[in-house]
């Protein structure tokens, strides 16, 4: 009887995924680079800085011994690299990280296949200096401004974060 039916196909479309989406799936990336990428270097930060709770003896130990400051700067920077280097991989390999393999949701070039350098730019935003500290706040603020929930970094590297949709 159900093979007499004329029932219509289900339709498979890509579009943009859902800011929420998008949100789960960087927080379980920053819980995967915490366990991966920085605990690594607590010990060593640890060693450098005084374990208190006193910014502004932080402040003055820091400001005492400035060849720490070089070697914090140093930390930041290697985590950044690294970080970038987490999403260039997984996403140049699977087009997903981690948390948007979790959420379904995957990158995709608004060109043809993304290149090595479309993923650096739109993972930028994660090195810890100037001017790039900006993109902290700017960037994801472009995925409320913007039709297609792109991220500012996402616009430079023409790249989009999308999710498959079944119509019945």
């Amino acid at each position: 009887m159900a093979s007499r039916l004329k029932l219509p196909k289900e339709r498979n479309f890509e579009g943009p995924a859902p800011a929420w989406k998008r949100l789960v799936a960087f927080i379980i990336d920053l819980l995967v680079l915490d366990f991966v990428v920085v605990l690594p270097f607590r010990k060593v930060f640890a060693r450098l800085v005084p374990d208190t709770t006193s910014i502004n003896s932080i402040y003055a130990y820091l400001t005492a011994r400035p060849e720490i400051n070089v070697w914090l700067t140093f930390i930041s920077v290697m985590v950044g690299i690294l970080s970038i280097a987490y999403f260039v991989i997984l996403e140049g390999r699977l087009n997903q990280s981690i948390g948007k393999l979790v959420m379904k949701i995957y990158v995709k070039s608004m060109q043809n296949n993304i290149t090595f350098w479309q993923h650096i730019v739109r993972s930028l935003f994660l090195l810890p200096v100037f001017p790039f500290v900006l993109l902290w706040l700017l960037d994801p603020l472009f995925m409320f401004f913007t039709a297609s929930n792109q991220r500012l970094s996402e616009i430079l590297s023409r790249t989009k974060t999308v999710q498959n949709y079944v119509v019945m």
